[in-house]
């Protein structure tokens, strides 16, 4: 598989039962459209979109599973992972969206299965949230909600952050980094507060109240050069990326085929500050900024 021509695999998953629909409707998956499959086959997985930038083709592969589904069987969630690598065809690298990077050992399990590097996203996520909340902070106190996780925990040492503090009211710079989303009321946020926010679903459990502005952490402008097939172009907007726009976790497959890299960017859920540092400078180095 590793000797395969420059592409990688990036997996994603819908977050909500209207977004199976559509992806079922997508991939011509009748039984996922109208509700008759429950999408844990593996043959429900099928490619979605292409992309390339600087000779590396991405194929983008739905596992329509719900997050609740991921989480509770996650031996099928295996199953449909390594099914959805092989429909992209010879890969050099996996990413995974979403719950699909904290399921079956974080990466490891479906590495050991396919040979080749897996992915998970959090260094890129980790790195995107640290640079859009450094320009955003004006030398400010940050708070991080989501500490104890993987990017949280990297976050707070990059930032010097206060993890998890109690009255979040008490700082004008949040980042929002929890695994699940939708924990936090939004009248725990003061007017005037900044949320820097990486969590899917969103950190807020309801709609941000007047006076608090909610930066996408996560979201890169397209780098020059990139081209997609005209699946891309509505993937890119239903995702959330907006068409000049793309996530960061998307990047984490692409520069470890562009940098040559042998091993996962990050896997499990260690990811040390060096790690991001790391990352930071090869995405910079292939035309990548924030």
């Amino acid at each position: 598989m590793g000797a395969g021509p420059a592409r990688f695999a990036f997996l994603v998953h819908p977050l909500v039962p209207a977004a199976r629909t559509l992806m079922g409707l997508r991939m011509a998956r009748l039984g996922l459209a109208f509700g008759q499959r429950d999408g844990t086959d593996p043959d429900d997985c099928a490619e979605l979109a292409r992309f390339r930038y600087r000779g590396v083709e991405g194929v983008i592969v739905g596992v329509p599973m719900l997050p609740e589904q991921l989480l509770a069987d996650q031996e099928r969630a295996l199953r449909c992972m390594q099914r959805a690598v092989q429909i992209a065809g010879p890969v050099r690298a996996v990413g995974l969206g979403s719950v699909l990077s904290v399921v079956a050992g974080r990466g490891s399990a479906l590495q050991q299965l396919c040979g080749i590097p897996v992915t998970t996203g959090n260094a890129a996520t980790a790195w995107a949230a640290w640079r859009i909340t450094e320009r955003l902070r004006a030398g400010r106190e940050v708070g991080v909600i989501g500490a104890k996780g993987t990017v949280g925990r990297a976050l707070c040492e990059l930032l010097g952050a206060v993890p998890d503090p109690q009255d979040l009211r008490a700082f004008p710079v949040l980042v929002g980094s929890h695994t699940t989303g939708a924990t936090v009321d939004p009248s725990r946020l003061a007017p005037g507060t900044t949320l820097v926010d990486v969590a899917l679903p969103p950190t807020l459990s309801g709609p941000p109240p007047p006076g608090v502005t909610v930066v996408p952490g996560e979201r890169l402008p397209l780098p020059e050069g990139w081209s997609r097939d005209g699946w891309a172009w509505i993937f890119h907007v239903a995702a959330g990326y907006g068409v000049g726009h793309v996530y960061a976790c998307l990047l984490e497959p692409l520069l470890a085929v562009l940098a040559e890299r042998p091993t996962a960017w990050q896997q499990g859920k260690a990811l040390s500050a060096a790690t991001v540092r790391d990352f930071g400078e090869a995405a910079q180095a292939h035309g990548i900024a924030v």
